[in-house]
């Protein structure tokens, strides 16, 4: 047993950086996965930084080719400058693996100057757009969330770093949902 766990580990599943599918029942009521979206509401920052909620937090529940996604998103205001947090959990494997991939999809967008980056001490993948002022930061929580922060206009091209740097990820770390894998 001992070298399939070397040989697992060896493979990077034993890599803490790496995200999960968390869903292994796909055949649940959906309702379970709405549950959770409304515990991954009840997580998002009350204010990040000098930006306050502009809008209620808004749960989704969806399903892609890889299985169920849920979370919620919230944005906020500072004047008449708005920042978008959203948080996925469930089946989010391939999407946070392209999110976080500074030669994927999200890094070859035109507009969009990505590079790697760390927030809260983990791998995150930072885009700037200095036409639109759009700055985006893409990191994930436990493996099992992964979390998008959007902030237009943006001040400068390490704003949305910085603001995701501010997001307490306590409450996500310590959240139980019933719809995934333990």
């Amino acid at each position: 047993m001992v070298p399939l766990v070397a040989v697992a580990c060896l493979s990077g599943a034993c890599d803490s950086d790496t995200p999960l599918d968390t869903i292994a029942d796909t055949s649940l009521d959906a309702a379970v996965w709405r549950a959770d979206s409304r515990k991954v509401a009840a997580a998002l920052p009350r204010r990040v930084a000098s930006f306050a909620p502009s809008e209620g937090a808004d749960p989704f529940y969806t399903s892609y080719g890889t299985g169920p996604v849920f979370g919620a998103s919230c944005a906020y205001a500072e004047g008449d400058r708005q920042l978008i947090v959203r948080i996925e959990s469930g089946n989010i494997r391939s999407r946070a693996t392209a999110a976080l991939d500074p030669r994927g999809e999200a890094g070859t967008d035109a507009k969009f100057v990505a590079r790697p980056t760390k927030v809260h001490g983990r791998p995150a993948l930072q885009r700037w757009s200095d036409g639109g002022r759009v700055g985006e930061v893409t990191f994930l929580v436990a493996r099992r969330y992964l979390v998008e922060v959007r902030v237009v206009p943006a001040s400068n091209d390490s704003e949305a770093l910085s603001l995701a740097e501010a997001i307490d990820v306590t409450p996500l770390e310590g959240l139980t949902l019933d719809g995934v894998t333990r």
